[in-house]
């Protein structure tokens, strides 16, 4: 029985020389694929029909101004060790 990282490696090996060889027809291939996917999407009929949403956008105005503030103190005068 073989330990399943060979299996693995054997998997990985055959992908690996499929990409090198075919790799230009896997990715237009690919490309088709999404293609006609997008277009079934965009054309498809629903079961439900989209309802229209209406947005409300609502001006937040001015942020109110606070003070800015003190600038942390990295070494102190004293020490506490």
């Amino acid at each position: 029985m073989q330990h399943p990282v060979f299996y693995l490696t054997r998997i990985t090996k055959f992908l690996d020389r499929l990409i090198q060889e075919q790799g230009d027809y896997l990715f237009a291939g690919f490309v088709v694929v999404c293609a006609v996917v997008l277009v079934w999407i965009f054309t498809r009929r629903r079961k439900h029909p989209v309802h229209e949403m209406s947005v409300v956008i609502l001006p937040l105005g001015q942020a109110p101004k606070q003070d800015p503030l003190p600038e942390p103190v990295l070494f102190g005068e004293h020490t506490d060790f």
